[in-house]
């Protein structure tokens, strides 16, 4: 009987320190998940096409990068407004007409993947309309700008600045998913070469293998493929249609020859569906009066190109261009 007691109390004992150190193991893993960094990423001034008061602008640009804190540390976009140093008022390389432009994103870009140890690109764009406002979110690598990795966008209907606010979360929202579905297909192998002993499952004997299953599990990973989405037909034509514009100004910095080397001005020109310029307005001066007129009058000589269809519903057309003079 004493032995019997002997072993009940050594049984609690033992069961007590199974369960002390259960409790720290998991109180280690907690702390060691919450403790773990976010990782880094940079994001984009935000593009605005058509009629955004710089208000519901601000508005709409902090909420995305409230959103995107939540997974990532973000560097500021004032680091990206410096590629304007370089004569280039975009860092979006799709924005690009000739090939110096590229390679300047391209140096650009992957100084600040260095600097920052980060591979991660945001770029948010609102296209409004008359009734219609488009919201885009897109992903690309700071190694290799010129590719998009991942692209989302939501369009919605006479919406107001709270309205516009939640498809900001829902545009996050579907990116971060499909983040999340590129890293999963690793982090399964991973686990699996963890394994020490097969499962009974995987040493089944000839007369229990089951051919038809495993055909079903390759089924099954085959649809987590994600497929790569179609290009939007506007972004594909307002990017051609910007190249034609980056064509036509050649004539403009010709005209500006006779000033200072290195002046530029940054004028909003608003195109009708006909390719008439209708409205300009000043965004960044040169300095120079007459530097600015002359861009302005030699712009309002200029028949651009109609524009497209798929950009019709969208109104007039409205692009900020940089002009410079080059000699």
């Amino acid at each position: 009987m004493f032995n019997s007691a002997n072993k009940f109390i050594n049984t609690k004992k033992l069961f007590y320190i199974c369960l002390t150190l259960s409790i720290l193991i998991s109180s280690f893993f907690v702390s060691k998940i919450n403790s773990a960094p976010s990782a880094r990423a940079l994001i984009g001034p935000i593009s605005v096409v058509g009629e955004v008061s710089v208000p519901e602008q601000q508005i709409l640009f902090n909420h995305l990068r409230e959103k995107l804190n939540k997974r990532y540390h973000l560097v500021s976009h004032k680091m990206l407004e410096l590629i304007t140093e370089h004569g280039i008022s975009s860092i979006d390389i799709e924005d690009c007409a000739d090939s110096k432009c590229v390679r300047t994103v391209q140096n650009f870009v992957n100084n600040l993947r260095q600097q920052f140890n980060t591979d991660e690109l945001f770029l948010f764009q609102v296209v409004q309309s008359k009734t219609e406002t488009q919201l885009s979110l897109k992903l690309a690598s700071l190694s290799l700008p010129e590719v998009t990795r991942r692209i989302v966008t939501q369009t919605c209907r006479e919406c107001d600045i709270e309205k516009l606010m939640q498809n900001v979360d829902i545009i996050v929202q579907r990116m971060l998913e499909k983040i999340a579905g590129e890293e999963v297909t690793p982090s399964e192998e991973a686990v699996a070469t963890e394994k020490v002993a097969p499962s009974k499952e995987e040493i089944a004997l000839p007369d229990e293998a089951d051919q038809p299953e495993s055909v079903e599990r390759l089924e099954i990973v085959e649809e987590k493929t994600p497929v790569a989405p179609a290009p939007d037909p506007y972004i594909v034509d307002r990017d051609s249609y910007n190249q034609q514009i980056s064509k036509l100004l050649l004539d403009v910095t010709y005209a500006l020859q006779i000033f200072r080397s290195g002046m530029f001005v940054q004028i909003e020109v608003s195109i009708d569906p006909y390719g008439s310029v209708v409205k300009q307005r000043i965004i960044k001066s040169s300095g120079s009066r007459d530097f600015d007129e002359t861009a302005i009058i030699s712009l309002e000589e200029i028949q651009f190109d109609p524009l497209p269809e798929t950009m019709l519903k969208y109104g007039n057309y409205v692009v900020i261009l940089q002009i410079q003079n080059s000699r």
